[in-house]
């Protein structure tokens, strides 16, 4: 997880547990972090140190690396003993070995609305508006299925076979 603060993060521990529990998946287990590798390292030390859970969802893409990183140094290969995912999509997880899963989100198009809407409300007086944003599942190796080549497919169907862990 990343900083109990942050707004965003919340939003994505929500929609972490509505999944869970729309699929009828076990146990979760949130470990806080700080939205960087070191947390993603430090993370994965403290979710080994108990039973060797089946999935992990990052709550970003470097966290993500960190993990990554952590698994290949205590010598566990991702997905065939522990799949991997993060959220973000940035550049660097379409490269890492095995490249990251990931929830893409439309950053440049985030921004870009966001800098119109304040303009907007300058000019105009306008109040504030929300928007909504639907994310893409980006299907890479870490999550051990899906088809690479096409965003839209959804492997894991979150059986409750599945123990997931969040960090």
């Amino acid at each position: 997880a990343g900083p109990p603060d942050n707004i965003a993060d919340a939003q994505r521990l929500a929609g972490y547990r509505d999944a869970l529990a729309a699929h009828g998946a076990m146990a979760e287990q949130v470990v806080a972090g700080d939205f960087g590798e070191q947390s993603g390292m430090a993370a994965a030390a403290s979710l080994l140190a108990g039973p060797r859970p089946d999935a992990i969802f990052a709550r970003n893409d470097l966290m993500a690396i960190g993990f990554l990183q952590a698994l290949k140094e205590a010598g566990l290969r991702v997905p065939a003993d522990i799949a991997l995912a993060g959220f973000d999509d940035i550049p660097i997880s379409r490269f890492v070995d095995p490249p990251l899963t990931t929830v893409g989100v439309p950053i440049a198009e985030l921004g870009r609305q966001a800098v119109e809407c304040c303009l907007e409300m300058l000019a105009t007086g306008a109040a504030a508006e929300s928007r909504t944003f639907t994310p893409d599942l980006v299907v890479r190796a870490s999550c051990g299925g899906g088809n690479p080549d096409r965003p839209d497919s959804r492997p894991m169907k979150g059986d409750a076979q599945h123990d997931l862990r969040t960090v």
